[in-house]
């Protein structure tokens, strides 16, 4: 097996020109592109070489030498080692602009068009957001200390957090706390990580654990559970295994302006940003039109999320989904809500799908598809096979978004509209929106 390289330290002098793609600054030395992480455009900075290839090489800030107007304080004690932010050094409003910049590079890199209208980039609160993450667990012998948060940049040691200033906090706040208390346990060191999943009603914790708890565990998470008003889960082996340490809960959240309660598990995708859910989900149906004579599809639809506010307005409307799990839980929610005109199928989006009932000779005007990062390539080119005039995509990767377009212009669609959402502020992360029409 062959030696891994050592990089040589290296310390540039370096002016950066613009920001890619991962938010790291972009500066050209001796004909390489040198990527620089915390660097912004016009800051002129020095930087450590982590990284290097015979056409680029990668760095950190070491220290910065002309600043950027646009620089500011970051909120969290961590950020810069903690990989879960790399946008704190940036404004709310300047983190957008940049996203909105890079979904329209992407339109015309590689869709060669862009849309004829732009929207308002939607933006809800920029901290204490994130309802759903997984976190680290780490008992560290040398400081006999539990560390739980998330993972370092470029490492996989767990980042010496008290707080997470993005975490919901009814979470966030308790991070010490946490791992005080799981110090405690007798499997201490055979716990690597919890899965956070925070609802409107309750706050559940699965704890991921690699031996069994004995009853004085139990009995110590019981009581950290009653201290912070969040219920145990715990998860032994596979997804199967996740169970209640004492009792189980329903997870809740809501649809207020389509009075819509949606219930899901604590491992069941669902978005991260609750308030900016409800405004994507507004926004979504909007750009749909709908009426009453609508027949609409839903693609990749999880637990209905979308297509339940579409029901209540349209003739009929069909969610596909993967997971048979989640195609349950939608059904659940459609007779908890008391709708009866939605119909939900399982499929695999990536698979040959002509042969199914929802497919074969049937028609739907309009339609939405909400993939995941990889996109949707095998299936856009089916839309128009099923009739569809209007569509809106909802995407959670500019490049993939825009490699679709490219294929949805070639079968006959016009890219009308598009926005950008901050589904995940202080992060790189870009949800965007988009309307096709024929």
């Amino acid at each position: 097996m062959g030696r891994i390289k050592k990089i040589k330290p290296k310390t540039y002098k370096l002016e950066i020109e613009s920001l890619s793609y991962e938010g790291r600054g972009v500066a050209h030395l001796d004909e390489k592109v040198i990527f620089v992480s915390g660097a912004l455009p016009g800051e002129v900075v020095l930087a450590n070489r982590t990284f290097a290839r015979a056409k680029f090489e990668e760095a950190d800030v070491s220290k910065v030498l002309i600043t950027s107007s646009k620089r500011i304080t970051p909120k969290c004690a961590v950020f810069g080692v903690c990989g879960g932010c790399s946008f704190q050094h940036l404004s709310s409003k300047d983190q957008i602009d940049a996203k909105e910049k890079w979904l329209k590079d992407a339109f015309l890199q590689q869709a060669k068009t862009q849309p004829k209208n732009w929207l308002k980039p939607l933006q809800v609160q920029d901290w204490g957001y994130r309802r759903k993450a997984r976190l680290g667990v780490r008992f560290v012998s040398k400081k006999d200390k539990v560390l739980v948060g998330f993972r370092e940049k470029k490492s996989g040691w767990i980042a010496n957090m008290d707080r997470c200033e993005i975490l919901h906090p009814s979470i966030g706040e308790h991070l010490a706390e946490l791992g005080n208390v799981i110090e405690k346990l007798s499997i201490k060191s055979q716990i690597p990580q919890l899965e956070v999943a925070v609802a409107e009603n309750n706050t559940v914790l699965i704890l991921r654990h690699l031996a069994p708890l004995n009853e004085k565990d139990r009995l110590i998470l019981l009581d950290l559970a009653n201290n912070l008003d969040v219920i145990f889960y715990t998860q032994s082996g596979g997804k199967d295994t996740i169970k209640p340490l004492d009792r189980a809960v329903d997870l809740i959240y809501f649809h207020p302006d389509h009075n819509i309660e949606m219930v899901f598990l604590p491992n069941d995708f669902t978005q991260v940003n609750f308030k900016l859910n409800q405004k994507m989900i507004n926004l979504a149906l909007n750009m749909l039109d709908l009426n009453s004579d609508d027949e609409v599809i839903d693609l990749f639809c999880g637990l209905g999320n979308f297509t339940l506010p579409i029901a209540r307005y349209v003739k009929h409307v069909v969610g596909i989904e993967g997971d048979a799990g989640l195609i349950e839980r939608a059904k659940g929610n459609a007779h908890r809500n008391d709708i009866q005109n939605v119909d939900f199928y399982k499929a695999d989006l990536f698979k040959e799908v002509a042969g199914f009932e929802w497919f074969r000779g049937k028609k739907y005007n309009k339609a939405l598809i909400d993939p995941a990062r990889s996109g949707a390539i095998e299936i856009v080119e089916l839309l128009f096979q099923l009739g569809v005039e209007r569509l809106v995509y909802v995407s959670c990767n500019p490049a993939t978004l825009a490699r679709d377009t490219a294929k949805l212009i070639d079968i006959g669609y016009k890219l009308d509209t598009a926005a950008v959402m901050d589904m995940f502020p202080q992060t790189t992360h870009v949800e965007s929106i988009a309307l096709f029409k024929i």
